[in-house]
């Protein structure tokens, strides 16, 4: 028989020609009964009639019965516990063996089986074996294909990994109780191991009903657990004692300890020696608590201290360069080319002088303006420069012919000013440095644009003295750039890049230094434009609070700038520069002036809402109608496609049949635990768009015309997933983007912020780079989504948005977070899936996994390692 089942029994019976395979013995019956049927058998007669067949036949004896169907492949298929679980919680030791050994499975099976003990899983990788169903009679693989039961089983969800989630207490009264189960099986009925004050006391089976658990984490919630501790450990439960709970499979713990006592007079004898001890750590706490707010401002300032630290000199970002770092380009010259908005006298005055002091002290000055335009005071500034041989000027239409022809060509690196301000003592050697090569491979090659934070000095106004407010900037991030010009107002760029960047446009100068970072931005290759997290210069700023043009400006668009990029890349678009105000409670108020870009695509593609839903007919009802306003809205094909996930509530079911009939959406039935990656990536193969929207059915669109903007963004270069601001119901931010940390995992950007607000450097409101978004609702191409396979199952509930972002940024694709993309999310600001120790031990669990799984990827290099990522974002300085 071609590729069938070899069943060797023992002694010398078995002994035949390898290519006659041997018949079955009592053994094989009795395992294929454990396997196949989850029982063993009733009867002698049972036994003995799965002997001595061939294996063709032996397999088809248990595929092809009734209770196979109904008991094994229903269950399979439904929600309901397989009949293994009775038998028991998992496939034990010897049957494994056997399966291994003597079932006809490829080598991929074997090895996923082998990491597995899971009586679902196990199932469904045998049937679903290429090899095993080979060896199948061809009378059967008929049947098989005919009936549909082949397409059933490989629609459903298989995850081998085990995932224990649940929770446990204990009364006080001798009983332990709870409930746990495997959140990749939900039909898996664990056992859990008691171990008193390291004594093994007994182990419980989680089968028994708890009311309410089926709507938390689906299934059917006979996943609850009760023990009680017997006498012969009474004495040790009076005494008082820790008890761990682990799993009987993997020996892994289940949650935390529990302190368990059961004996109340030495219970009360305790609890007064305990409160004894509580008022002394309370006395404590108090001394703690006085000294609390000086011992965070050291160990975590928030930003209003950033003055205070900076003139201590004990912040990362305010010490100078040592070592090679300070040496690597002592003999390169650094021309400081001036552009006209960087020749105001008195900020030219402070940037002279710290030009002289410079440790690097090789460095010429160009500059770029009309001569007859140069007032007085300026003229005498540059005179000595002029003196020395060290001054160039030059009008801002020839800086080509000058970087071709001129000495000052001959410098490797250009300090572009935009604005001017005071240089640090180790400025120049920090920017050059930053340009050479790197020993990380994807900045092995030497950079070609370096540039920096700042801060800048805010006069004193209305009674409070000077401040001094950061500039923590981002990695080199292009889509944030059409905003507004982050990198400067000091930038170096390598002669080189200079000279590409007015060859990009014909020799064409510059309107400021945004338009030159754009240009940059366009021809410099991918990791040359590098960001140095250290404060290398400072601007000053007048302030008037009477009137919004007074507020302190810290970052402005230049929209010809904007226009013209617009323009190379082929795109048609509107742009005017906004203004966005930030107010901090320490701080007060800030002003950034972005760039606000409406482009006009001359096609639209089609695309498809994927909205999966359960049970709740309001939530879907106010989903759909907003979805309906958005496909009156968007321009082009828009197809709705809600998945049906086991609806049971009479209001859903009729909404969504309505739907259906009467506006034209698509429905997709889904069976089986919840998993929300795989549940998407099913009807993700089913709709018919270019364009792909996840969206949640508690969301509701705050403005119509939000899909044409999402799928406007998306057109833009590089960009694979956008995401976008939502709002909780009182109209405050529930997600501007994700920043992710080694430390946290992930966290939403702007959480809790009033809807308006534009938190630092007025991100919240300024389309940018994201390391990820939120899977609520995410915009995305079909091609990126099929390029990387889709959600990963492996993660059914949490951290599957975050997952798929960090993958399609590792093939290169971007993530944008657009705010004018803006609805509303209806979830609760407090939900969560798990709460107590069972929330705490699943969160724990995911971050070690994801950390495991992505490392070093999930530093986010859109939040300035200047913060503290231990805290909300962008709240505290980091020492």
């Amino acid at each position: 028989m071609d590729g069938g089942l070899t069943l060797v029994p023992d002694g010398a019976a078995r002994s035949r020609t390898p290519d006659v395979p041997a018949p079955t013995n009592l053994e094989d019956a009795f395992n294929g009964y454990r396997l196949f049927l989850g029982r063993h058998p009733h009867s002698i007669q049972e036994l003995t009639a799965a002997t001595d067949c061939m294996p063709a036949e032996f397999l088809a004896s248990y595929l092809m019965r009734g209770e196979f169907l109904t008991g094994v492949v229903e269950s399979l298929s439904g929600n309901r516990m397989l009949p293994h679980v009775a038998l028991a919680p998992a496939p034990d030791d010897a049957l494994a063996r056997w399966a291994l050994e003597r079932l006809p499975l490829s080598a991929a099976s074997q090895e996923q089986l082998a990491s597995s003990r899971s009586w679902r899983f196990w199932l469904l990788t045998i049937l679903r074996d290429e090899a095993f169903r080979s060896g199948l009679p061809a009378a059967v693989a008929e049947w098989l294909a005919r009936s549909g039961l082949q397409g059933r089983l490989t629609a459903l969800a298989l995850a081998p990994t085990r995932q224990l989630i649940g929770e446990a207490s204990h009364d006080g009264a001798g009983t332990v109780s709870g409930w746990c189960a495997n959140a990749s099986d939900a039909s898996e009925r664990v056992v859990l191991e008691l171990h008193l004050g390291g004594r093994f006391i007994g182990a419980v089976r989680c089968d028994r009903f708890v009311s309410g658990l089926g709507d938390r984490i689906g299934g059917s919630g006979d996943c609850g657990f009760a023990f009680n501790i017997s006498a012969a450990y009474a004495e040790l439960a009076a005494r008082g004692a820790m008890l761990r709970l682990c799993d009987a499979q993997s020996k892994a713990p289940f949650g935390s300890e529990i302190y368990v006592k059961t004996n109340l007079p030495a219970a009360l004898d305790d609890l007064s020696r305990m409160l004894t001890a509580i008022q002394s750590v309370k006395e404590l706490l108090t001394n703690l608590e006085r000294q609390m707010p000086y011992t965070l401002r050291h160990i975590s300032p928030p930003l209003s201290a950033y003055g205070t630290l900076a003139a201590q000199g004990i912040l990362a970002c305010h010490r100078p360069l040592a070592g090679p770092a300070a040496r690597a380009a002592a003999d390169v010259t650094v021309n400081v080319i001036l552009l006209e908005t960087a020749l105001a006298p008195a900020p030219l005055r402070r940037l002279l002088a710290s030009l002289e002091g410079q440790s690097h002290d090789r460095w010429t000055l160009t500059v770029l303006a009309d001569e007859d335009r140069l007032g007085d005071e300026v003229r005498v500034l540059l005179r000595p420069l002029e003196a020395e041989g060290r001054l160039t000027m030059a009008a801002p239409a020839s800086v080509p012919r000058l970087l071709a022809g001129h000495p000052a060509r001959a410098a490797a690196a250009h300090l572009v000013v935009g604005r001017a301000g005071t240089l640090r003592s180790d400025a120049l050697a920090a920017f050059l440095a930053a340009l050479e090569p790197t020993p990380e491979p994807t900045s092995a090659s030497p950079g070609s644009v370096a540039y920096s934070d700042h801060d800048v000095r805010l006069a004193p106004h209305n009674g409070k003295p000077a401040q001094l407010l950061p500039v923590f900037k981002p990695g080199f991030d292009p889509v944030m750039l059409l905003a507004y010009d982050y990198a400067g107002p000091m930038v170096m760029v390598t002669a080189d890049a200079l000279l590409k960047a007015y060859a990009l446009v014909d020799g064409a100068p510059l309107t400021g230094l945004h338009d030159l970072m754009l240009r940059l931005s366009d021809c410099a290759v991918a990791g040359a434009i590098r960001h140095i997290p250290s404060v290398l210069y400072s601007l000053e700023q007048p302030v008037d609070l009477r009137d919004i043009d007074g507020l302190p400006r810290l970052l402005v668009g230049d929209s010809e700038a904007v226009e013209a990029w617009a323009e190379r890349w082929g795109l048609a678009a509107e742009v005017r520069r906004t203004r966005v105000a930030s107010e901090h409670e320490e701080t007060g108020q800030t002003l950034v002036e972005p760039c606000e870009i409406a482009f006009r695509p001359v096609h639209f593609p089609a695309v498809s809402v994927i909205v999966p839903t359960r049970n709740a007919p309001i939530l879907l009802r106010n989903c759909l109608d907003s979805l309906l306003r958005t496909r009156q809205a968007y321009p082009g094909p828009m197809q709705i496609l809600v998945i049906d996930h086991e609806n049971e509530d009479p209001d859903s079911v009729a909404l969504i049949a309505a739907m259906q009939a009467q506006r034209g959406v698509d429905v997709l039935p889904y069976r089986g635990p919840f998993n929300w990656a795989q549940m998407n990536n099913l009807a993700a193969e089913q709709a018919s768009g270019e364009v792909l929207v996840f969206l949640n059915d508690d969301t509701m669109a705050a403005d119509p015309r939000w899909l044409t903007q999402a799928v406007t963004t998306l057109e833009l270069p590089e960009v694979g997933v956008v995401g976008a601001r939502l709002l909780y119901g009182d109209g405050s931010i529930q997600h501007a983007g994700v920043i992710t940390s080694l430390e946290q995992g992930a966290v939403h950007d702007g959480r809790g912020m009033r809807g308006e607000e534009g938190g630092y450097l007025g991100r919240n409101l300024v389309l940018r780079t994201a390391a990820a978004v939120t899977g609520a609702c995410m915009v995305t191409r079909r091609s990126v989504f099929e390029g990387v396979k889709g959600f990963d199952p492996a993660w059914p509930v949490d951290w599957n948005d975050i997952v798929y972002c960090l993958t399609v940024r590792r093939a290169g694709w971007r993530v944008a977070y657009d705010p004018a993309v803006c609805l509303y999310h209806l979830e609760s600001k407090t939900r969560g899936y798990l709460s107590g120790q069972a929330g705490l031990d699943s969160h724990r669990n995911n971050l070690n996994r994801i950390v495991a799984a992505w490392g070093a990827a999930l530093d986010d290099p859109f939040y300035s390692p200047a913060f503290n990522r231990l805290d909300e974002p962008f709240r505290r300085i980091a020492l």
